[in-house]
């Protein structure tokens, strides 16, 4: 069962919104199919409780006061002031509990590679998020992908291998890359490096030997008094 939060409704707009923020609350607006915008505002402590437990994409009840029923709204954006982070502005999306909606869902790498804790592999991550559809309530919060079955150098995971329950649909592109087991580019630098300065190493002995031999032709040549 989705999570039940209170709001106001706000009526406050513009370069006002900085009192309230300065006051401890946090403007709002509802956005959804076939309603206008409704502003709304919550204290910043609420918010921050809801964030935590719900995060971006979750799905909870709204109670606006002054309204006889609630509303089934999904966390769709936050803004956070650029240097302190904190937050400044939510929109909540109102959905049909009965709708598949579209989501962004954040993908968590779980587990250790044994190609990372034998090899010496480099995770290389791909997609760091799953376009997905489902119904309001079916929405994870992220989705976990293990990296247990990346052995060996060049093992990855794509799109295509995630599997996700019955009622989500996956969006993004099947071959989109996820994670990938990479060998160090140290390494292969180092052998690089090594084989051409050992290339270097014969140039420099092969072109002695050139001017060597040049030294020895000029010195062979007749001069004009022997010849004469």
């Amino acid at each position: 069962m989705e999570s039940k939060y209170q709001a106001e409704p706000r009526e406050i707009f513009g370069k006002k919104v900085k009192n309230l923020r300065n006051n401890g609350i946090i403007p709002a607006n509802i956005y959804g199919k076939g309603i206008d915008s409704i502003p709304v505002q919550m204290p910043y402590a609420k918010v921050k409780t809801m964030l935590n437990s719900e995060g971006i994409n979750g799905y909870i009840e709204l109670d606006i006061n002054g309204e006889k029923s609630s509303r089934a709204v999904i966390i769709r954006a936050v803004s956070r002031h650029p240097i302190s982070r904190d937050v400044e502005h939510i929109d909540f999306n109102q959905v049909d509990q009965s709708t598949k909606i579209q989501a962004s869902i954040p993908i968590v790498i779980i587990d250790e590679a044994p190609a990372v804790t034998e090899n010496k592999a480099v995770l290389l991550n791909g997609i760091d998020s799953l376009q997905i559809s489902a119904l309001p309530g079916s929405l994870p919060k992220s989705i976990e992908v293990s990296v247990a079955n990346l052995i060996e150098f060049d093992d990855a995971l794509f799109v295509s291998d995630i599997k996700l329950d019955s009622s989500i649909d996956i969006l993004s592109a099947p071959d989109s890359l996820v994670v990938k087991a990479s060998a160090p580019r140290v390494a292969e630098e180092e052998t690089i490096s090594d084989e051409e300065l050992e290339e270097g190493e014969e140039g420099v002995e092969s072109g002695e030997s050139v001017d060597s031999e040049d030294n020895e032709s000029a010195t062979d040549e007749p001069s004009d008094s022997d010849a004469n």
